[in-house]
């Protein structure tokens, strides 16, 4: 039995988009927060955020040596079909091993879905995302567009995580013309630390 003139092209337009699906770029803002020290002595301490994709598995630090951004990739592991959406998440570890008290928090900025050789299959898919405890929590409900100012996520103390959830649609009406194309997805993550002085920060 032949497969419908109308199912070919939908696997055609799910397998386009599965090449490029999701690129996580990261950066730190700036510390917020000095703290005194004895005279004499000084003590360094890192502000360490490792990210980890899901479905990939990868794993990486948030900015690598340098300063640059680190890109993690996050493409889901099952088809996307017109009228339907496909899920990713990615998890921030606050590895800092600074003194006292050092939680931050993380924001994805507005996503950027870009067509790849002139393409348009840009038009008609939408990016949302929530957050949750982790990523086998993430589920399929309660996802929302990125608003202009980012999704950020609740405060993560040292040695604990807040995961960000991705649900990536493609439009029902999505036409055949389409189909072979692809789009690449980035959002971009900031850690910034939050205050850790009892009597406020400036």
């Amino acid at each position: 039995m032949g497969i419908p003139r109308h199912l070919r092209a939908a696997a055609l337009v799910a397998a386009a988009m599965l090449m490029g699906l999701l690129t996580v770029q990261g950066s730190y803002a700036l510390w917020a927060v000095a703290a005194s020290a004895t005279p004499g002595t000084a003590t360094a301490a890192s502000f360490d955020v490792s990210l980890t994709g899901t479905p990939t598995g990868q794993v990486t630090n948030m900015t690598l040596p340098g300063g640059q951004a680190a890109i993690i990739s996050l493409n889901p592991s099952t088809a996307l079909t017109p009228g339907n959406a496909v899920y990713s998440s990615v998890s921030a570890i606050n590895n800092s091993d600074a003194g006292g008290q050092f939680n931050i928090s993380v924001t994805a900025g507005a996503p950027v879905v870009s067509n790849v050789a002139g393409g348009a299959l840009a038009t008609y898919v939408t990016v949302a995302a929530r957050t949750a405890a982790t990523a086998g929590t993430c589920g399929t409900t309660n996802y929302l567009a990125i608003p202009a100012g980012g999704l950020t996520s609740v405060a993560v103390p040292k040695g604990t995580s807040a995961t960000l959830c991705f649900e990536v649609r493609l439009a029902s009406n999505a036409p055949a013309t389409v189909k072979g194309q692809s789009v690449t997805i980035t959002i971009p993550l900031t850690a910034t630390q939050l205050c850790g002085v009892p009597s406020g920060c400036a």
